[in-house]
């Protein structure tokens, strides 16, 4: 399911062997196993949340990658895969080859399931010792004769609101908690109390699981007030109780009315940052969205025969949050001009009148957009935002099937602030309207060889322009004497040194070396981790190109020399590239 093989490849040689360590050691345990992806807890200094994802065909993945991994442990912060998805990755190889009858008896014997042995030794014991076992277990925790007591209460008969109120707070209590290893401990123990929870909850009526269930969420924004929860591990909580409510509101004996006044009430005012988003999440019956849409225009209106300063950006983003399900509901009835109207109501600078050309456009309006465009100029006060008009007006220009002034605009743009994507607009323009100007790409190149600008802090924006523009035009020889004669960004001479490798192995080794300065001169493992990867990727290259490696060890031993008093550095060098030290 998983390439061992390209794990080995994405890890250091110290952290692959660890995770065989964990897997050997039986750390890896409730194992889920989908068609794309695995999950389990591995245990390490505490209990991780890991998972693995093949991503061999989905559009997203990395190229050359087959996997992704995610781990909840702090190295996963900074390594590509972690000793704990190594163990898990070994632990699914281990779970494939068993379903294939492919490993041995010896292997066999040692992976016997650790739940299956203790499953044996728990029927040995009577009642009696079964029971002593259990009580010594949950008398060292609080929290494990909380959940007991709970399941037993609720067992015996159904709790009341009241007594299940106290449970919500109990399992939900105010402290301040802001290491992060104990706020994945307090939501870990307030998941598993909401665990016993929930079923009780359930043996109540709509309308007091409704109360309940408001009331967990009331709660849980409370504690989060005093607690550093920048891990996510609320996630899991959070997404239950906004499931259980957003169920909950159909299932209410409300009128339309009451549905769409609770609706708009929590939609017009935030009262909480841990919410289901109104009215996104809850799927509003026909009735109650009629009602709840009516209340957002009656209130609309109201402001606007109030005269709302909409120069005042709360009250501008208030009104404009209000309108939105109106604008959204025009939207889907393809109705532009009511759309065009409502945002009109909220309009106030040149970005807002651009929007509502922007729909004109969408519905082959180009003369009405060309008159949102006026206004929007009329609005537009600082240079940024007359040159953001003047962008917008080319493609007015365009739909208007005026191509010659669209092309004049668009280069007087591109000469007042050349760059490499204002090019790739140009290109993009000539593409549609034909072409204008036959000299456009030599005029091009000589404008942006002139944005090279050298500063104290490096190069200016855009200075490196002219090597993109070669590449992209696959020019490999003049990119690469330009590249050689200037300082450039360093994923555009990584691209470049990858493509002239075949012919010109010593430059290409040179411009990884200037990437790699840049890369250890940041100083912290994650960089280093990178600086490596980049190494190793360049020896495949260099082999797959029927390179002598020479060249590459050289560099590195320059690398050595330089940089050897970054000792995380060197440990890596050593691990991979061991014969440059000898």
């Amino acid at each position: 399911m998983f390439d061992l093989d390209e794990i080995k490849q994405r890890t250091t040689n110290k952290s692959y062997q660890l995770g065989v360590s964990l897997y050997h050691a039986g750390k890896v345990s409730q194992l889920s196993l989908t068609k794309d992806k695995a999950t389990a807890i591995v245990s390490g200094q505490y209990d991780y949340k890991v998972s693995l994802i093949n991503t061999e065909h989905k559009t997203e993945a990395k190229q050359g990658e087959t996997l992704q991994a995610s781990c909840d442990c702090p190295a996963a912060d900074y390594q590509d895969i972690c000793k704990h998805a190594i163990a898990l990755a070994l632990r699914v190889e281990s779970s494939a080859k068993e379903q294939l009858g492919e490993i041995s008896d010896n292997e066999t014997a040692l992976q016997i399931s650790a739940q299956a042995q203790l499953k044996s030794w728990f029927k040995q014991k009577s009642s009696e010792q079964l029971t002593d076992i259990i009580m010594a277990y949950i008398a060292d925790s609080e929290h494990e004769f909380d959940k007991w007591q709970l399941a037993m209460l609720n067992e015996d008969h159904a709790l009341n609101a009241t007594e299940l109120g106290k449970l919500i707070t109990k399992a939900l209590p105010k402290k301040q908690v802001w290491e992060w290893n104990e706020v994945r401990g307090y939501f870990s123990d307030a998941q598993e109390m909401f665990e016993v929870i929930f079923p009780a909850i359930e043996k109540c009526t709509i309308e007091k699981q409704w109360q309940l269930i408001l009331k967990a969420l009331q709660r849980l924004n409370k504690v989060l007030e005093q607690i550093d929860d920048s891990g996510g591990f609320r996630f899991d909580i959070e997404g239950l109780l906004n499931e259980k409510l957003t169920t909950l509101f159909n299932q209410q004996l409300w009128s339309d009315e009451k549905k769409a006044q609770w609706i708009f009430e929590h939609f017009q005012v935030f009262k909480y940052d841990i919410f289901p988003a109104v009215p996104d999440d809850f799927e509003l019956q026909a009735g109650v969205n009629k009602r709840f849409l009516n209340l957002c225009k009656t209130e609309a209106e109201k402001r606007v025969q109030a005269g709302l300063d909409l120069s005042n950006w709360d009250n501008k983003w208030t009104f404009k949050h209000l309108t939105q399900p109106l604008i959204e509901q025009a939207e889907q009835a393809q109705d532009w001009q009511e759309q065009c109207r409502l945002m009109t109501m909220s309009a106030f600078d040149h970005a807002d009148y651009l929007k509502m050309g922007d729909v004109c456009l969408q519905h082959n309006e180009p003369l009405e957009s060309e008159h949102y465009l006026q206004q929007a100029y009329q609005r537009a006060n600082t240079p940024d935002e007359k040159k953001q008009c003047n962008e917008y007006e080319i493609k007015v220009r365009v739909a208007l099937t005026e191509y010659k002034g669209a092309w004049q605009l668009a280069w007087q743009l591109f000469t007042n602030n050349p760059s490499f994507m204002a090019y790739k607009n140009l290109q993009k323009l000539q593409q549609q309207t034909g072409v204008i100007d036959s000299d456009f790409m030599e005029k091009t190149e000589q404008i942006l060889a002139n944005c090279y600008v050298e500063t104290t802090r490096g190069i200016a924006n855009n200075a490196d322009a002219l090597l993109d523009f070669y590449l992209d035009k696959n020019e490999l020889e003049k990119a690469r004497l330009w590249a050689l004669a200037h300082k450039a960004n360093a994923v555009s001479l990584l691209k470049l040194a990858n493509l002239i490798i075949a012919f010109a192995q010593q430059d290409a080794v040179d411009l990884y070396y200037r990437v790699l300065g840049t890369i250890i001169e940041q100083t912290n493992n994650k960089a280093y981790q990178q600086a490596t990867d980049l190494l190793i990727k360049l020896e495949k290259i260099l082999t797959a190109n029927g390179a002598d490696a020479v060249i590459l060890y050289a560099m590195i031993d320059k690398i050595i020399q330089q940089y050897k008093q970054k000792r995380n550095m060197m440990k890596l060098l050593k691990t991979h590239f061991a014969y440059c030290f000898k």
